[in-house]
């Protein structure tokens, strides 16, 4: 190539036709060259460089402008202009006349055309071709049209008029045209008739000369990912790679693949922005395409975006296939976005008013044309409220749809819309379905929609106004909500045969609440319109009777018939019911139906549904004895409970998890819980009961006895207050009695323990009446001691007597032992020391370990002072220490805080009388290696 010319990328056969072309024009061969090709895709350059080729001769230039389309005769002027003086002048003869604007020829002149015109006269035509060959004389002629897209109708019509009058004559034509226009394509047509006419399309610039653009504007080779993100976002268009490359190197870009998220940010928006340029100023009607669409995308396609323009199918083809070759969609046929950031940036480049009012006519095309409601309902959130009826209508029907698809979020919105825009009676009804679902997510605002609907509904529509928030996910988070359903509730039982069997699920609904009061408000209605007890109302109802008559501690067969007239209606089982089960006994059943509870909430999605599932699945664990996995359960309900504010049911995560933490001994992080909960607003009677038995005996194991007692007295009074007899569901009466016993008043306790155990019989639950034995244990001395914790440890015999079966054998052991029977004390206390160990029961480990030492056991550490015997939680901690974890991951290990962890060591390294962990391992391994019966510490396998 000779020095001077232009270096193109990837224009190796175009310039060959090009070569070709001058080549002929130099032995008087005449051609026609059209280059044609999309925006960008550097048909301009290539016709600068065929200009920078020729041999020689005159070149008459001219290029196309939108804003000049309109001035007859534009391209024309622009060629002829440099001819239009000196001695150049004469040689057009009449046409410069012409041209110049002279009076002679104002049909010429450069006036705007408006389209109304006649074509140019034939023989102004002939006079222009006559002064365009006479330019031909000895030499060569190149006529050079960029953008002929843009001309002037007399201009595109004396182009074709010349195009077909070159033969014999030196003269080449050069041509460049948009691909995609349609006003031009007819003259082009004709052009491309001619024997001597010739077609260029660039193609796109391969991935390497890409490479070669990027690397050159960032100065330096570039990572292959960026360029293939490079390469896929421009399409390969030269344009908007050297527009994007720029853009890169503006920003500081490092052409490194750890930049590509950058880049494809860049790109996408460099892509949006260059070729919505375009758009503006060239084609306004696929700028409102474009537009369209982006407001419907991705839940509609271009069709409905043509609909929404006001375009017609074939006009939307034809656009749809414009903007693809534009880079901007993608696709068989292009109705998506190359990339989500094109979206974004055209909204963000429309006027707000205009998008907004897109957005309505959005929604209400949709609607018209039956789509799901959500699609609607997404652009009305997009646009200014209207307060039209239709739009509080759409609104609601797509909350009711997010609600039956779990996206409470989604159905939240949609009903806050619809709230802000509804009128009269449906402000009412709308209230009470957000109140419905924000029951899933948060409380409070749950409650306040509770009291506005209170507030507005009539006495007559009271109850159908109420039935949504009607659920144990309020009642148990809320007195103030509860005490509403037993006001409505108590007027059912008088309603006549007859009125009510059209609002049977209202009736079912409220009474269940009702009854998880404590109250029986609305039994007798709802018991004579309970029928076969397959829909959800009567479930529920069934399984807040059975929870019901299990708290009174009566009747258990009618118990659990209703539990199995629940289960029999085949629908989700309500949470009520496993209570129910595990309050009566039926530990399998109630383990099996809370996995299914919770599989229910996690499906659902609604956090506080989650938050009383899980807490259902630690108490469960617990009753088993499993304690890492009640714990476990216990923090996740807590976080659960957290994030929808459900103070009910956090308090009864709390009480789950603070048991545990007591049989594990970390009293001072169950005591920390407690803190959360505390100085709150109040709750329910049984979940307040439950929390304060728990903080009770959290603080009588901190040494409190009289605060824990306390405690424990408040959480018989709450239970009661909520119709709670029966002991399996709490066990306060049997810890006081332990209470009163630590404070010497045994009469007191003796008869607390035998309330528990008259109760315990009454129902009979071995688990209940085990615990209520082994407590009346502590307040009997000698035989009568040991039967009644023979009795216990045979009730509780099995897995479902968990950690209660094990406390029984530690007081076995401590009862033998007290007895003189040496040798049945030490097996009894080293089995229970085995299992208390192996389930994490430290408490229970480390008090039979104690005992176990006085019945002649083998202490389990010692030092040159005697024995100084660590808990089993201490062995744990100084195993993992050993093994070189740091208290950091000892927690995380055992499940604890570290601040726990840090505790234990504190206390071992002063039982061990060292200060450093080199210390301890060097302590540890002595003992191990000392004879039995010296202090040994017997080696673990791990």
């Amino acid at each position: 190539m000779a020095s001077g010319r232009p270096v193109l990328l990837h224009r190796d056969k175009e310039l060959e036709v090009v070569d070709d072309v001058l080549a002929g024009l130099s032995a008087g061969r005449p051609a026609v060259l059209v280059i044609q090709g999309t925006r960008g895709i550097g048909k301009t350059r290539l016709l600068h460089a065929a200009l920078a080729r020729r041999p020689g001769g005159v070149v008459l230039s001219a290029r196309g402008h939108a804003d000049e389309s309109s001035f007859a005769f534009g391209i024309v002027r622009q060629l002829f202009d440099p001819m239009m003086s000196g001695s150049g002048r004469a040689d057009l003869g009449a046409p410069a006349a012409v041209l110049d604007g002279g009076v002679h020829a104002p049909a010429m002149t450069a006036v705007p055309y408006d389209g109304s015109a006649p074509g140019v006269p034939a023989t102004l035509l002939d006079d222009l071709y006559r002064a365009t060959r006479s330019l031909t004389a000895g030499q060569p002629l190149i006529i050079a049209v960029d953008d002929l897209n843009h001309a002037d109708p007399q201009s595109a019509q004396w182009c074709s008029y010349i195009a077909r009058r070159l033969d014999g004559l030196p003269i080449a034509m050069i041509l460049t045209c948009d691909a995609n226009d349609r006003d031009a394509g007819e003259t082009i047509r004709d052009i491309l008739t001619l024997p001597y006419a010739r077609s260029l399309r660039p193609s796109a610039l391969c991935r390497n000369c890409a490479a070669t653009l990027v690397g050159s504007a960032l100065g330096a080779p570039v990572d292959d990912e960026i360029v293939s993100a490079c390469h896929r976002l421009t399409k390969g268009n030269p344009l908007l790679l050297l527009e994007t490359a720029a853009r890169l190197a503006a920003a500081d870009v490092l052409p490194e693949r750890s930049e590509l998220p950058r880049v494809q940010r860049i790109g996408a928006i460099a892509l949006s922005e260059t070729v919505l340029e375009w758009l503006g100023g060239r084609y306004p009607s696929l700028l409102t395409l474009l537009q369209s669409l982006a407001v419907i995308a991705p839940y509609a396609g271009l069709e409905t975006a043509a609909m929404l323009a006001g375009y017609g199918a074939v006009a939307a083809e034809e656009a749809g296939q414009a903007l693809a070759g534009a880079g901007l969609l993608e696709g068989s046929p292009p109705q998506r976005f190359t990339h989500d950031l094109v979206q974004s940036t055209i909204l963000a480049r429309m006027d707000p008013r205009a998008r907004d009012e897109l957005h309505r006519r959005a929604a209400s095309l949709l609607h018209r044309l039956g789509s799901p409601p959500q699609r609607s309902a997404r652009h009305l959130l997009s646009a200014s409220p209207t307060g039209d009826p239709w739009a509080v209508s759409v609104l609601r029907e797509a909350a009711r749809e997010a609600v039956s698809e779990n996206a409470w979020e989604d159905a939240t919105r949609y009903l806050h819309r619809a709230l802000a825009t509804a009128k009269g009676r449906t402000v009412l009804q709308v209230t009470a379905e957000l109140g419905a679902v924000e029951v899933h997510l948060d409380i409070p605002a749950c409650l306040r929609h509770f009291r506005t609907v209170t507030a507005l509904a009539d006495d007559g529509e009271r109850a159908e106004s109420l039935a949504p928030f009607a659920t144990t996910l309020l009642t148990l988070n809320s007195p103030e909500a509860a005490s509403a359903f037993c006001d409505i509730a108590r007027g059912l039982d008088d309603d006549p045969d007859g009125r009510l069997p059209d609002r049977r699920e209202v009736l079912l609904r409220l009474s269940s609440q009702a009854l998880l009061t404590g109250q029986s408000y609305g039994s007798r209605a709802a018991m004579r319109h309970l029928g076969a007890g397959t829909s959800a109302g009567a479930q529920d109802y069934l399984a807040t009777a059975a929870l019901s008559g299990a708290a009174r501690g009566k009747h258990r067969e009618r118990t659990l018939a209703l539990a199995r007239r629940c289960l029999d209606g085949g629908g989700p089982i309500p949470p009520t019911l496993v209570i129910a089960l595990l309050w009566a006994g039926r530990l399998d059943e109630a383990a099996y139906w809370s996995e299914q509870v919770a599989a229910d909430a996690r499906a659902h999605a609604s956090m506080t549904g989650q938050a009383l599932a899980v807490t259902l699945l630690s108490d469960v664990a617990y009753r088993r004895g499993e304690l890492r996995a009640s714990l476990a359960h216990a923090r996740e309900a807590i976080l659960f409970a957290r994030g929808s504010h459900a103070l009910g049911l956090h308090a009864a995560a709390v009480s789950c998890a603070a048991r545990v933490l007591l049989e594990r001994d970390e009293l001072d992080v169950a005591h920390a819980l407690f803190d959360e909960v505390a100085a709150r607003e109040p709750v329910h009677p049984f979940l307040h009961g439950a929390l304060l038995e728990a903080q009770g005996r959290v603080s009588i194991a901190r040494g409190d006895v009289r605060e824990g007692l306390r405690a424990l007295l408040e959480a018989g009074r709450q239970l009661l207050s909520a119709g709670v007899v029966n002991p399996a569901c709490g066990g306060w009466r049997g810890q006081a009695a332990l209470a009163y016993m630590r404070l010497g008043q045994r009469v007191t306790a003796r008869r607390l323990a035998e309330e528990e155990l008259e109760l315990a019989r009454a129902w009979g639950v071995p688990y209940g009446i085990g615990r209520a034995l082994s407590t009346m244990s502590t307040t009997a001395e000698g035989d009568r001691r040991l039967d009644l914790l023979t009795e216990a440890l045979t009730v509780l015999d099995g897995p479902e007597g968990g950690v209660e079966r094990l406390r029984a054998m530690v007081r076995m052991g401590i009862a033998l032992q007290a007895a003189g029977d040496a040798r049945r004390a030490h097996d009894t206390l080293s089995e229970a020391y085995a299992l208390a160990d192996g389930r994490g029961a430290v408490r229970l480990a480390a008090l039979a370990e104690r005992n176990l030492a006085g019945a002649g056991g083998r202490p389990r550490v010692g030092h040159p002072g005697g024995p100084s015997p660590l808990t089993a939680g201490e062995i744990r901690v100084t195993d993992l220490v050993l093994r070189g974890m740091s208290n950091l991951q000892v927690a995380t290990e055992l499940s604890i805080s570290k601040r726990t962890v840090d505790t234990h060591l504190a206390r071992i390294y002063r039982k061990l009388g060292i200060h450093t962990r080199a210390e301890l391992a060097e302590t540890i391994k002595r003992l191990r290696e000392r004879p039995t019966g010296t202090g040994r510490l017997p080696g673990r396998e791990e």
